[in-house]
């Protein structure tokens, strides 16, 4: 087996693990959300515990994992009939489908459960908040100090790309298609070097603007639990900064060094998506499951607690995207997923989204002009 054809099994293998990962997140999703909603919906904890939330969820769960079973047997039969490159553009498609699948699966369970919310009741007759007192002996983000980091990384792409100029040879190859093949080139010159810094920046700065979120999301603190929710949105949003500084900086490191090498890039996607997998079946959403027990679900009575401190709903557009022009903050948590997501109604969320996407724009074109 030469080494082309190593990098094509290597690629195929860490690409069919990409629409497996997508289907176990997406599989585990309604488990691990935060007790207090269900697809997209606030509801109290004790609904978890509801014949109806548990039947849907279990459904869910089921036609995520038929989905991507269906997937993956789609993209073997391709590999099987048509070779490797097709089937890995049939897996990359699959994941995306898979996702869509997942999105559609959600709103279908977020109109029943909003059934059942309204059947059953559910509302809350205040809209009470908590803050923590003594915030400091919770676990807190890692700082935002360590994102400097991405400057060392940059650094070293332009030291090897300065030193090692004489030695490089007068056509680089700066593409490597999914199947293993260069099918990019360039003249040798000394803009070539500084290629992969703007989309070393782009990453830093994106990496950099998740990790601020994570640092100046609300925080979602149960009135009921503050002590306890506190802590545990604490840990959790620790793990997933330190999470969000290694993998830019892996991300960084490829693209300065490697990013011609579609295997690598593989390698990365599976191990990102596998960290994070672990991280939220292990923590839940907002530290949902390190706190999840009797002691949260049930009253003080010793009956369920149907109550919710506050219901917002009507500011959550198919339960997934946040718009509420009276809330000042920006980042908030997410309700269906893990992690965090924007208010769609600020400004700045808006003027950031364009700025990316120009930037991105650049840094597409910038290799077709060197060529």
């Amino acid at each position: 087996m030469n080494d082309t054809d190593m990098a094509m099994n290597v690629t195929l293998g860490m690409t069919f693990l990409l629409p497996v990962l997508v289907t176990v997140s997406l599989t585990a999703v309604p488990w691990i959300t935060d007790r207090r909603e269900a697809f997209g919906v606030t509801v109290p904890s004790a609904a978890h515990a509801d014949p109806n939330i548990r039947r849907l969820k279990i459904v869910f769960s089921w036609v995520t994992a038929a989905s991507g079973i269906i997937a993956g047997m789609i993209s073997l039969a391709v590999w099987h009939w048509l070779g490797v490159e097709p089937a890995l553009w049939t897996i990359s498609i699959a994941s995306v489908a898979l996702t869509l699948i997942g999105f559609a699966a959600q709103q279908i369970c977020r109109r029943a459960t909003i059934a059942i919310k309204e059947r059953r009741g559910w509302r809350a007759d205040t809209d009470r908040r908590a803050a923590i007192i003594g915030e400091h002996d919770n676990p807190e983000p890692v700082s935002l100090t360590w994102e400097w980091l991405h400057v060392a990384a940059l650094a070293v792409t332009v030291a090897v790309g300065v030193f090692g100029y004489a030695r490089m040879p007068e056509r680089v190859a700066i593409h490597e298609n999914m199947a293993g093949q260069i099918d990019g080139w360039a003249d040798k010159s000394p803009w070539l070097i500084l290629m992969a810094v703007p989309g070393q920046a782009i990453v830093a700065v994106v990496l950099a603007a998740a990790h601020a979120m994570i640092v100046y999301s609300k925080k979602p603190i149960d009135p009921d639990h503050p002590a306890t929710t506190g802590f545990a949105y604490g840990a959790f949003a620790r793990v997933l900064s330190v999470y969000t500084l290694v993998i830019g900086l892996l991300v960084a490191g490829w693209m300065g060094l490697g990013v011609q090498l579609a295997a690598i890039a593989m390698i990365l996607a599976v191990v990102a998506l596998t960290s994070a997998l672990v991280i939220g079946v292990y923590y839940g959403q907002n530290g949902s499951r390190t706190y999840a027990g009797a002691a949260h679900d049930v009253g003080a009575d010793g009956t369920d607690d149907d109550t919710m401190p506050s219901d917002d709903d009507r500011h959550w557009i198919a339960g997934v995207f946040y718009v509420n022009r009276n809330d000042p903050a920006v980042i908030v948590p997410k309700r269906f997923g893990v992690g965090w997501t924007v208010n769609c109604a600020r400004p700045s969320v808006w003027i950031a989204a364009v700025a990316l996407i120009l930037a991105a724009i650049a840094v597409a074109v910038l290799p077709v002009l060197l060529a």
